[in-house]
């Protein structure tokens, strides 16, 4: 470490130079505000005004009101559902021109950019996005409140609660998620495999389930490694909101159909979106969630617990028999008293199938081929 700064009347030191390099080199992104980046409309974003950003240590810039269109995209003329995009300031190094903004599917940097001379800002995710009130209510097309084809009052854009900035996002990745309030963030979609024994939020994925050998643990070891969490009861509630209740004869609302015999993909149902942009909160699989209880039913089994009374398990339901790996017992007074709460309902539910539907069966070692998941993760 070394001193970077000093004062010197006599200007013959170099460390008392104050030039735009060395103010570029120790400023950050400062900001009147956190949300710096908002949704203005469904194809617009906007870069309020005020932001003081350096770029890559050559250049500073203040920002002033600006929107930002697919115009800004690197690369293509449209935005798509289902992608997460990223936004770019740029410094082109000429001092007569100002900063320009660049979208990109790019994490890095953008196309005909590079890492010295752009900075990543943020980003949003373009997908179904729900009309609601501003309080959050959902409203039909002509704005009444759960007004008469209200269901269907849904549209492509830039899903505003996914927008984040360096200062508004979550501590894990931000890709696929929505901001749900009181410094939580949720992901869109049901998790899916992300390759790397980690779960990610995406759409047009089959959602892992026990069909692949997840149960409870097994989902909050992979969540854990991707930096979330499960969500609880009354966060489902909150994110869930706003979605429409399944149906027995169709999957116009939700993939509850009660002829469906599969999970299908993510994103498959139009209308299967809340009010803060969650996807198949309501029908699909079953979602996982962090509230334990203990079951009501007394009931016995021969080969993990023969009989009413305080004791081990004969036979340790909690293995994963997948790796193998041994974790212990459970020591309860009958079998199966341990519940982990699951919400949303499944494929086939119909009407029971609702954004707070809930069962209270599920043992948490139990591999369900209708049970997934979806992570929650708290802001940076």
């Amino acid at each position: 470490m070394s001193r970077l700064l000093v004062d010197d009347v006599t200007k013959t030191d170099r460390r008392a130079l104050l030039n735009v390099n060395k103010m570029a080199t120790i400023s950050d992104i400062v900001a009147p505000t956190r949300e710096y980046l908002r949704a203005s409309g469904a194809d617009e974003l906007t870069v309020e005004s005020g932001c003081v950003i350096a770029v890559g240590g050559a250049g500073i810039f203040k920002t002033a009101e600006t929107k930002l269109t697919a115009a800004n995209l690197d690369a293509g003329a449209t935005f798509a559902v289902g992608n997460d995009y990223y936004v770019y300031i740029c410094d082109s190094r000429v001092d007569a021109q100002d900063e320009q903004y660049v979208i990109s599917l790019n994490s890095t940097y953008p196309s005909g950019w590079n890492a010295s001379n752009s900075r990543k800002i943020g980003g949003f995710h373009y997908g179904r996005c729900r009309k609601v009130n501003s309080n959050l209510q959902p409203v039909n097309s002509s704005g009444a409140l759960f007004g008469t084809g209200w269901e269907s009052a849904v549209s492509n854009g830039i899903v505003p609660r996914s927008v984040w900035t360096m200062g508004h996002r979550p501590k894990c990745n931000p890709e696929g998620m929505v901001y749900l309030g009181g410094g939580t963030w949720v992901d869109i979609y049901l998790n899916s495999d992300d390759g790397a024994e980690g779960l990610k939020s995406e759409y047009n994925c089959a959602p892992m389930t026990g069909t692949e050998g997840m149960n409870w643990y097994r989902f909050t070891e992979r969540l854990m490694k991707s930096g979330k969490r499960m969500p609880d009861y009354s966060e489902f509630c909150a994110y869930a909101f706003g979605s429409p209740q399944g149906l027995a004869e169709n999957n116009t609302n939700a993939w509850s159909a009660s002829s469906n015999t599969q999970r299908g993909v993510t994103g498959s149902v139009v209308n299967a979106v809340s009010a803060v942009g969650c996807v198949d909160a309501v029908g699909r699989v079953w979602e996982w969630l962090n509230d334990l209880i203990t079951r009501a039913e007394h009931v016995t089994n021969k080969d993990y617990h023969a009989s009413e009374g305080w004791g081990w398990d004969l036979k340790s339901p909690l293995r994963d028999e997948g790796t193998k790996y041994d974790v212990g017992n459970i020591y309860q007074y009958y079998a199966y008293s341990l519940a982990a709460l699951l919400a949303g309902g499944r494929w086939d539910n119909g009407v029971s199938a609702g954004a707070r539907a809930v069962d209270c069966d599920g043992c948490p070692w139990r591999v369900g081929t209708a049970f997934g998941v979806r992570g929650a993760c708290d802001s940076l």
